[in-house]
Order: structure tokens, then C-alpha cells, then sequence
């Protein structure tokens, strides 16, 4: 079972992040690496989170509960070491 948790969580960790990094952020203007390029660090203030980031955030969450629930009964297994 604590494999099962460690690969989901990586997994849906993993997922969360690379969503994050492609669809997580909006501008305005169009796309952010469009107006980040057009108008450099002026552009940030613009920066909002979308529906997908929030999604990629709450993936994020889940995989690190998973990852850390898989571990937290380890030391009994290896003797306190």
C-alpha cells in the first residue's frame, strides 16, 4: 500500500506542477511569455491564476499528503534509523 501512495503521490505531484508551469497563469494582454518579452518584469503586477492553477495547486497538495502519509510510519519499518 505505502508503494501505491508514493508512486500516486509523485505522480499527481508531478501532474500539479507541470500544469502549473503550462496552464497555470494568465494575463490580460495575451500570452504571458508574449508580454513578459514585450515589457520584461513590468508585465508581473498583470500575472492571475486561472482555474487550472488552482487545480494544479490543490494536485500539488494531494500528492504531498500522499507522499507524506506513505512515510510517516517508515521509522518502524527500519528500527528508528
Amino acid at each position: 500500500m505505502r508503494t501505491i501512495f508514493w508512486l500516486s503521490g509523485g505522480i499527481c505531484a508531478g501532474l500539479g506542477i507541470l500544469t502549473a508551469t503550462v496552464y497555470g497563469f494568465d494575463q490580460p494582454g495575451g500570452e504571458v511569455s508574449a508580454n513578459i518579452s514585450r515589457w520584461g518584469a513590468d508585465a508581473l503586477p498583470n500575472l492571475t491564476i486561472n482555474t487550472s492553477g488552482y487545480v494544479a495547486i490543490l494536485m500539488i497538495g494531494i500528492g504531498a499528503w500522499m507522499m507524506i502519509k506513505a512515510n510517516s510510519t517508515a521509522w518502524k519499518q527500519t528500527g528508528g534509523y
